[in-house]
């Protein structure tokens, strides 16, 4: 799939819901800062059959700054896991409706050197009436997978009003 293929997230009134909620996260909320830099983008469509064969696929470009330093020069590995953790709930958040994290399993497959920009790519899985699945992986623009990822996630229900409003379409 092309980069045309994708559009900003905030484009569709569901993704503006979403993209609210990420500018205020602790993952993606400073997106000017030297910590980590977080831009979203969907398929165009991605909202028209949420929980059909073809769930909406939500992907991001991040770059890992020096406020995001753990070992010398390098990414901090929670820095790459909180990326992951952000990006797949969305993922989810989309496809089905509102979630939180409940197990993410992270295998980090090589240092992400401070600086880099990289695309998370997110695949959301099956749901049933209390909770949905997510992967991930970190992929730099050479091919280099720095880490992959796996997550159930707890949707949330209508008892959670205005705290998760949005997502799923």
């Amino acid at each position: 799939m092309s980069d045309a293929d994708w559009i900003p997230l905030d484009a569709h009134p569901v993704g503006q819901v979403i993209a609210a909620f990420a500018a205020r996260s602790f993952v993606s909320g400073d997106p000017a800062g030297e910590r980590l830099r977080v831009r979203y983008a969907v398929r165009p469509g991605a909202f028209d059959g949420s929980t059909a064969p073809h769930p909406a696929r939500l992907r991001a470009e991040v770059w890992f700054g020096p406020r995001a330093e753990g070992p010398p020069g390098h990414a901090h590995g929670g820095s790459v896991a909180a990326v992951l953790d952000e990006a797949m709930g969305l993922a989810v958040w989309l496809a089905h409706r509102p979630a939180v994290a409940a197990h993410l399993a992270i295998d980090f497959r090589a240092p992400v050197p401070s600086g880099t920009t990289a695309r998370v790519e997110t695949t959301p899985g099956a749901a049933d009436a209390r909770k949905g699945a997510a992967t991930g992986r970190v992929v730099g623009a050479d091919g280099t997978v720095y880490a992959e990822g796996r997550g159930v996630f707890v949707l949330l229900d209508a008892r959670h009003g205005d705290r998760f409003r949005g997502g799923g379409a």
